[in-house]
This record gives structure tokens, sequence and C-alpha cells, in this order.
């Protein structure tokens, strides 16, 4: 299902005071018709039937620090909910401390391809955030946003890698795993842990980015 098909699902199950956990009860059929979805109904079914493989993938993210929230979730990060609003990713993975999201902080985003100036000057704008007590926000990937995190994390400070592909990769990475058993860095994604790299991944989760942090650096 296309995150605008769960939106449009999600609202209307919310206009008849309906929510997406109450297909897993008894009166899922109910549920669904009162709905009035647009939706097929029998390829509804067959995804709910695939509750086996669901708790088979969900005990192998678990065997690696992975964690799941979803919007529904008293635990999902707050300034998504506020910020995006029903564009708030329905499902959010992760792993490391997952309170860091709702700290705010400095988003820096910048180019892959930079030269060593750029990278050092990243640097220093994590170690300055560190040093006033914020969060870099970043998407973890290589040249200007690994090196603002990489700033942060060896000055003390937080980070909050919003990733676009690869989480179950990069929560095994040696690099990250003493930052993240120590509660200062935290890695999430809206996609599945294991996705492959797509651009528009990359450029829908920039809204995140933006989304849990108070001030951006491009």
């Amino acid at each position: 299902m296309s995150a605008a098909e769960y939106r449009d699902f999600a609202r209307r199950l919310r206009a008849v005071q309906r929510e997406p956990a109450d297909l897993l009860g008894s009166d899922a059929t109910e549920t669904l018709c009162a709905s009035g979805t647009n939706l097929d109904r029998e390829r509804i079914r067959r995804l709910l039937g695939r509750g086996f493989l669901l708790a088979q993938a969900v005990e192998r993210w678990r065997a690696r620090a992975l964690w799941i929230t979803t919007r529904a979730d008293p635990d999902y990060p707050q300034q998504l909910k506020v910020r995006l609003r029903e564009n708030a990713p329905p499902v959010l993975y992760g792993c490391g401390d997952r309170t860091i999201l709702n700290g705010g902080g400095l988003a820096v985003v910048g180019s892959r391809e930079v030269n060593e100036d750029l990278i050092k000057y990243a640097e220093d704008v994590g170690r300055l955030a560190a040093g006033a007590k914020m969060a870099i926000v970043s998407g973890g990937a290589r040249g200007t946003d690994q090196a603002a995190m990489r700033g942060a994390l060896e000055a003390g400070g937080r980070s909050v890698g919003v990733l676009a592909n690869g989480l179950e990769r990069a929560a095994l990475n040696r690099g990250n795993r003493n930052f993240l058993m120590d509660g200062r860095l935290v890695l999430v994604c809206p996609y599945d842990p294991a996705a492959r790299f797509l651009v528009g991944h990359a450029m829908q989760r920039n809204k995140l980015i933006y989304a849990l942090s108070d001030a951006a650096l491009v």
C-alpha cells in the first residue's frame, strides 16, 4: 500500500471513529465496510493475512536492536505529528535512544562530494552544536552529513541520522555501535530496514530531517 493510499484509508477510518488497529479485531469486516474505502477489500484482507511473515521480520529486527513505532503509538516523535500531520510516516523504524527525536536540534544537510575544508567546517559545526547541548539532525550520507554528525558525537554531543535506506546495516556498523549504546546516537528510517537506495526515498526523507529540527544549515 502506498503512502498516499494509506493516508486516504486512515482518513476514512477516522471519519467513522475507527483506527487501523480495529482491522485486527473480530469485527474487521464491519470496520472495512464502514470505512467506505475505494481500495480493493480483498487486497486489504491479504495484507492483514501476512501477520506471520511480519512477526518473523519483527523478530529479526529486534535481534539487531531495531525498534518500530507507528503513528498511533505514544512514543512516536511528536514533532513529526505536529509538523507533518497526516503526512508523517505511518511507520518509523529506528535504533538507539528514541527520546532524542523529541529534543529538536540543528539540521545540517549538504553535498556528498565536498573538499576537506568543508568537511572540517561541518565537523566544527557539529562540535559547536554539542557545546550548546543541541543535537545535530542529518541524513547520515557521506560528506557533509556524516562530518557534522561525527563532529557532534566526538565532542560528546548527540546526533539524529534520518536514513533513506540501509538502517539494518547502519545499526550493525562498528563505528555507530558505541554511540548507539551510549544513548547519544539514534538512527531512524521510514522505509524497510533492508531497503535499497532509491533517489525518491532520499528526497522524501528530507522533510523528516527538517520536521525534527529547529533550524537548518544547508
